[in-house]
């Protein structure tokens, strides 16, 4: 009676084992999870691609990038892994004539790319009014870059008022409807001038990235401000002349390598664009 079953005494050594035996995680599991996460993460990629961009709006708050709508959250996660950014092209200044415009239309063309055209409406004559058919054909916005190119915050409301529903009235005439992007030469605004844009139907746009070719002339200026400036969401400011047209083809490429994708914002709500 005192000795204790034989299967007893080892069923509390086993129990005893396995109390003190350090618990070991199969190694196979976590193989399996990162395996898991590669294949979720490379169908993420794959299914972003070949998609069109998602839909952008300027940002109401600071007018000068834009932000996407709808964008659901695996589209977001594709774009993050697969390095994928996107940024809105603008020339301003234009037309210029001479075959300018249209070696920078030609360069667009090749990378499948849209821009916004800020037009000063005192250079469109005869020969440079035909541009404006053929940047809408091909995709382009032309917006309002006012009749003369001044200093619109320092004018007064008749000739301010002048220079901004002139230069829209005179782009009516050639494309058969009025702009709805306007941008202040050297991006010199107020609120008086934003609300006389916006009253003649348009919404201000300015830009948070800067090639710098106002004043800089050689093309490894140009990129070097491109680069330096260009991020995700950017609008950025080029302007619509020889030195910007020559180097345009290097610098989209750029880009492009950096995975930017060029986009155009869709109009705010009539009640975004008055906040």
């Amino acid at each position: 009676m005192g000795n204790e079953p034989q299967h007893d005494r080892a069923g509390e050594m086993n129990l005893q084992t396995a109390v003190t035996k350090p618990l070991r995680w199969p190694r196979r599991h976590p193989i399996a999870s990162a395996v898991l996460l590669a294949v979720l993460a490379c169908m993420l990629v794959l299914a972003g691609r070949g998609l069109k961009p998602p839909h952008f709006v300027l940002d109401p708050a600071t007018q000068a990038s834009v932000t996407p709508v709808d964008e659901y959250v695996w589209r977001k996660a594709s774009d993050w892994l697969d390095g994928r950014k996107y940024a809105v092209l603008t020339f301003d200044d234009g037309p210029y004539g001479h075959g300018v415009d249209e070696h920078i239309l030609s360069v667009l063309r090749h990378h499948h790319a849209h821009a916004i055209f800020f037009l000063v409406c005192h250079r469109i004559d005869d020969t440079t009014g035909r541009l404006l058919g053929t940047f809408e054909q091909e995709g382009h916005i032309i917006g309002n870059h006012s009749f003369d190119h001044l200093q619109l915050n320092k004018l007064e409301d008749f000739d301010l008022y002048q220079q901004i529903e002139g230069c829209s009235r005179r782009i009516a005439s050639l494309t058969g409807h009025r702009p709805y992007y306007f941008r202040p030469p050297f991006g010199l605004t107020s609120s008086h001038v934003r609300q006389l844009a916006e009253a003649s139907g348009m919404q201000q746009i300015l830009w948070n990235a800067n090639t710098q070719d106002s004043w800089q002339t050689k093309p490894e200026q140009i990129l070097y401000w491109t680069r330096e400036q260009t991020q995700n969401y950017s609008i950025l400011l080029m302007h619509d002349k020889p030195a910007t047209a020559a180097v345009l083809d290097q610098a989209l490429t750029d880009l492009e390598s950096r995975g930017f994708q060029f986009v155009l914002p869709e109009p705010l709500p009539p009640d975004a664009a008055a906040d």
